[in-house]
């Protein structure tokens, strides 16, 4: 049989060559949807590699024991996470086994780095969403000498030669943000911004693309200091009831951290203000959010795909030191 080319398949699904490319190679997540279509494409003509393996239901050749060090379940949207990563991880456990899931609140700096010495002894590769913290940093080279892979998610530390990366583009979403700022916000006033924690590096580096962007495209908005919402529920109202408090002339929002859920509840106790939310996501109940206004537009993270995309990238990897780019989605009340 001649070699099955990306074109036939993108033919075949009715896709592009770039999206094959993408679904094939793991570059990037689709959505699930699409994916499916591709591989479908692709074992209908002959097309032979772990993902075409799986969808035919055979068992894939590479097994790794695999440990998440994530934030609390009961922050914003990292229960489904979770459960979004154990279904992608299943297929490439050994028999028998489950992957290593261990919960921290955001600035337990001290409980994360244990948790890493511990997961250590039992895994072949670790996911971690932490803080950028010195402790942390200690703990990640310290388990790497010992053979193990370590792959930050969603915010990456400061460098240290450990660690791969798989997450957005922050300083992308930040401009986007910041571009959506200045188109939607008609006069001047002010422009709140909430954080997780300010050693939190993809949220750092949020806000400094979304101030970038402002400056440069609309001076006249005024960009506060930002507040943190410990990335709780509870965090983002309190957050929120104090930008409202202080800020008489605040037009709008940016939130890329997790506590939207209080941060909405918050706007629907002042209706009358008419604030801008500009936030990331998912967030709970994120679509009626949008859908009677509390929300204006949610940079979203796909979970399934981007699941996928971190235990496949896991699974390729023969280092530590990989970095993957995954896209986000632009959401309005319009397009969901």
């Amino acid at each position: 049989m001649s070699k099955v080319t990306l074109s036939a398949i993108a033919k075949a699904a009715g896709v592009g060559v770039a999206t094959v490319d993408r679904v094939l190679n793991r570059r990037a997540p689709v959505r699930e949807a699409t994916r499916q279509n591709v591989l479908r494409a692709a074992t209908a003509l002959g097309y032979r590699d772990e993902q075409t393996r799986l969808l035919r239901g055979e068992t894939p050749q590479k097994r790794a024991r695999m440990g998440f060090i994530l934030l609390s379940p009961s922050y914003s949207f990292w229960q489904p996470f979770t459960d979004a990563i154990a279904r992608s991880a299943q297929p490439w456990l050994p028999a028998g086994e489950s992957p290593l899931f261990h919960w921290h609140d955001i600035d337990a700096t001290a409980q994360v780095a244990a948790s890493l010495r511990a997961l250590a002894q039992q895994v072949d590769v670790i996911g971690l969403v932490a803080l950028d913290h010195p402790l942390i940093r200690h703990a990640v080279e310290e388990v790497s000498q010992q053979g193990v892979r370590v792959f930050t998610l969603f915010s990456d530390l400061s460098p240290c030669g450990h660690t791969g990366y798989i997450g957005l583009d922050n300083q992308k979403a930040g401009r986007t943000a910041g571009w959506m700022a200045a188109n939607l916000v008609r006069e001047q006033g002010s422009i709140g911004i909430l954080v997780g924690d300010h050693r939190f590096n993809c949220q750092e580096s949020c806000e400094i693309s979304f101030r970038s962007c402002l400056r440069e495209q609309a001076a006249g908005l005024r960009v506060l200091e930002p507040l943190k919402t410990h990335e709780t529920i509870a965090g983002g109202y309190a957050a929120t009831r104090e930008l409202l408090h202080m800020s008489a002339d605040l037009r709008l929002i940016y939130a890329p951290c997790g506590g939207i859920e209080g941060v909405l509840t918050a706007l629907r106790e002042v209706p009358e203000r008419q604030i801008t939310l500009v936030c990331h996501g998912p967030v709970a109940q994120g679509e009626l959010a949008l859908i009677d206004g509390t929300m204006t537009v949610m940079l979203r993270h796909p979970l399934q795909a981007l699941a996928d995309t971190v235990i496949n990238t896991l699974m390729k990897s023969e280092t530590g030191f990989q970095q993957v780019t995954v896209p986000f989605e632009i959401v309005t009340r319009e397009n969901i």
